[in-house]
């Protein structure tokens, strides 16, 4: 395998997981959409359940690091000050394919 990993964009993309020592904290089952994974990540790093992640009715404050961002204040390298704005986390899987 090489390291020329490049990141799956589409989320309908199946996944078969074949290393049976592997462990699946973020899915419970070997083949999966991608979408799935992500969602369980997101779940994972906001610490939240599948069902709530969804739920419009709970306005959990943590969604916001998923959807809108939450207000911060960055201190660049190499800046003058601090510059106001939102941060918000993507999850993001790459991949590299065996070559033939």
């Amino acid at each position: 395998m090489t390291d020329n990993y490049k990141p799956l964009e589409n989320e309908d993309h199946a996944i078969n997981i074949i290393d049976n020592d592997v462990h699946r904290f973020y899915v419970d089952q070997s083949m999966f959409k991608l979408s799935y994974l992500i969602e369980g990540i997101k779940c994972k790093l906001i610490d939240t359940s599948r069902s709530d992640l969804h739920d419009e009715k709970k306005n959990l404050s943590r969604k916001k690091w998923l959807n809108d961002g939450v207000e911060v204040e960055v201190l660049k390298v190499g800046a003058l000050g601090w510059q106001k704005g939102k941060l918000k986390l993507k999850v993001m899987v790459e991949f590299s394919p065996e070559e033939e």
